[in-house]
């Protein structure tokens, strides 16, 4: 079991790590995160590592329900006869999607040109929460 100055010592460390991260994340434009790391002294190694620990802590911080949620996508703008002609024919569709989209846990969705707004920002908001 840590003691109560090994956690505090931890948690003054996380929270200089995160002031660094954020210098880093607000550093001009044109200079590069290695630039950055050997303006300030550390590695970029070792800044990628605290940023890693940085965010561990974070998503520790937030509540764990142990189920997985679902989120309800709003349904298309297709006329009925196209939505059942692109559910039983899924080759139907010949056009090639304009972009794929992907979540870091290899999750993907290619999206067509005729998609609405609302439905990419509702798959966006899906995959960054999807396992």
């Amino acid at each position: 079991m840590a003691s109560q100055t090994s956690i505090a010592a931890k948690q003054v460390r996380l929270m200089e790590w995160a002031e660094q991260i954020r210098d880093c994340q607000n550093r001009p434009r044109e200079m590069d995160v290695a630039a950055w790391c050997a303006q300030h002294g550390i590695t970029k190694a070792n800044y990628y590592y605290r940023l890693k620990r940085v965010r561990k802590a974070c998503l520790d911080l937030l509540p764990n329900t142990g189920a997985p949620a679902f989120i309800e996508l709003p349904v298309p703008r297709r006329k009925c006869s196209e939505a059942v002609t692109l559910l039983t024919n899924p080759g139907h569709n010949t056009a090639a999607p304009v972009a794929c989209i992907r979540n870091a846990d290899g999750l993907s969705v290619e999206i067509f040109s005729d998609i609405a707004p609302e439905m990419v920002r509702c798959l966006v908001e899906a995959l960054g929460h999807a396992e």
